[in-house]
């Protein structure tokens, strides 16, 4: 992909159409996304948001990576593409109950508990962090009940308007 050229929103649908036709198409996505060319890491991010959401599980495999990009990355874009990549992902196969969670999944979830109470973090990433650390949260009730006592702490007339709802429909759900 060239990260350079202006890319237009119908390139991107056909690209993503590729990538769910093309297993290969998709895996030089991901590795797109995880590479150093921060344009065409966005481009790729941006085409993978577009797959049909029966590719979620096979993006699922690239879990930990995305996951680790989208902590490590200062790019606004690349870290609200990969949250939301993340975000579309099923979870709960990859925490149970009865089990610790693996590191890199408390390191997403510490960095979205974090990121969402920032008041200069975009309204998407703060969003997505939100509705992210409650799918991470899941498994784990202790952690629900962090998540519930964290959103409280947000001032409503402080947010914007995504972010506002996103808040009151996870405190909806998390109120028994």
């Amino acid at each position: 992909m060239n990260s350079m050229a202006t890319v237009h929103i119908d390139e991107i649908k056909a690209l993503a159409r590729q990538a769910h036709d093309d297993p290969a198409v998709r895996e030089r996505l991901v590795a797109d996304v995880l590479g150093a060319d921060r344009g065409a890491a966005v481009q790729a991010a941006w085409a993978l948001t577009h797959l049909p959401k029966a590719d979620n599980e096979r993006l699922a495999a690239h879990r930990k990576a995305l996951s680790l990009k989208a902590l490590a990355t200062d790019d606004t874009s690349l870290r609200r593409l990969t949250l939301a990549l993340l975000e579309r992902m099923p979870w709960s196969a990859s925490a149970r109950p009865d089990d610790e969670p693996p590191e890199h999944y408390l390191r997403l979830l510490d960095f979205c508990l974090e990121h969402m109470m920032l008041a200069d973090e975009s309204y998407g990433v703060r969003a997505l962090c939100m509705k992210l650390a409650y799918r991470l949260s899941l498994p784990y009730p202790e952690l629900l009940g962090e998540l519930r006592r964290s959103l409280l702490l947000l001032e409503p007339s402080e947010l914007g308007a995504g972010v506002r709802c996103t808040r009151k429909n996870l405190l909806k759900t998390l109120t028994p």
